[in-house]
């Protein structure tokens, strides 16, 4: 009897042995595992790749967006074309202009230049959009989500802008972008290029400005873009999503801010 006793004791033993030990290793694997984030990979023409980590527990559907984009190889071709006294801007055609693309891009359920095919953009994950799980703050080597500012009472329609404008941060603070700005992602190797790119490209003179620089659009950040003469081409871009898939992105019609100040105007000079 004795023997039985405790032959159980030690039964009753091991097994809680074994679920102490689980458990304590679950935790220490759940304390100790790499997270995986995805990587996307530009290769530059004449200057080499750029690697970025994308941080989707920052910015979930930036992310899922800018993989998809990817995927389908929409950066292929696309330039680097200008900078500010923040940021490389990186994203227009090789004649330096952008469209938004459109939603037939990502999602092959839509037919190309159908009722359903529109250009398309995606809201702002950033805490002046109401989006507070972005606390990412914009600094040397991030990469941000560039977007329009249409300027007063277009607040809703600013932020709700973006789409596939990339910004690669020079500036060791850009803290004025902090929180109006979905910054996703970080670039991982190829620091060294990004800044050869923002140092020696020639900027483009215009010759209407008495041999000034060249400008872009400044809806994007509120500051002078200028653009450059010759455009960094983007061969080809990669991603690696560890075996991780991030869905489709949540996305919704462009704003057309020329379209509704037309009108705008058309309606007025009807009344």
């Amino acid at each position: 009897m004795k023997k039985l006793q405790l032959f159980i004791w030690i039964v009753i033993a091991l097994v809680l042995l074994v679920l102490i030990g689980g458990c304590v290793y679950g935790l220490v694997k759940e304390k100790t595992q790499v997270v995986s984030h995805p990587e996307i990979t530009f290769e530059i023409a004449n200057y080499g790749n750029v690697k970025m980590e994308l941080y989707p527990e920052y910015a979930p559907n930036t992310v899922a967006n800018i993989i998809k984009l990817v995927q389908v190889g929409y950066y292929n071709n696309k330039v680097v074309y200008g900078k500010d006294n923040m940021c490389l801007y990186v994203g227009r055609d090789s004649e330096g202009e952008y469209e938004n693309p459109k939603l037939s891009l990502i999602d092959s359920s839509v037919e190309t230049d159908s009722d359903a095919d529109y250009e398309y953009s995606i809201s702002g994950e950033f805490v002046a959009n109401n989006f507070n799980q972005n606390t990412l703050r914009h600094e040397k080597g991030i990469v941000s989500l560039i977007r329009n500012n249409y300027g007063s009472g277009f607040s809703e329609e600013s932020y709700n802008s973006g789409c596939a404008q990339l910004g690669f941060m020079l500036s060791e603070d850009s803290g004025n972008l902090n929180g109006i700005y979905a910054a996703f992602g970080r670039i991982k190797e190829g620091m060294d290029l990004v800044e050869k790119m923002y140092n020696e490209c020639e900027i483009a003179v215009d010759e209407e400005s008495s041999g000034e620089g060249a400008s872009a659009s400044t809806e994007e950040s509120g500051e002078t873009i200028q653009k450059f003469a010759n455009y960094p081409v983007i061969t080809s871009a990669s991603v690696d999503t560890h075996g991780i898939d991030y869905g489709m992105p949540k996305v919704q019609k462009v704003f057309d801010y020329n379209q509704y100040m037309l009108n705008l105007l058309q309606s007025n000079s009807n009344q």
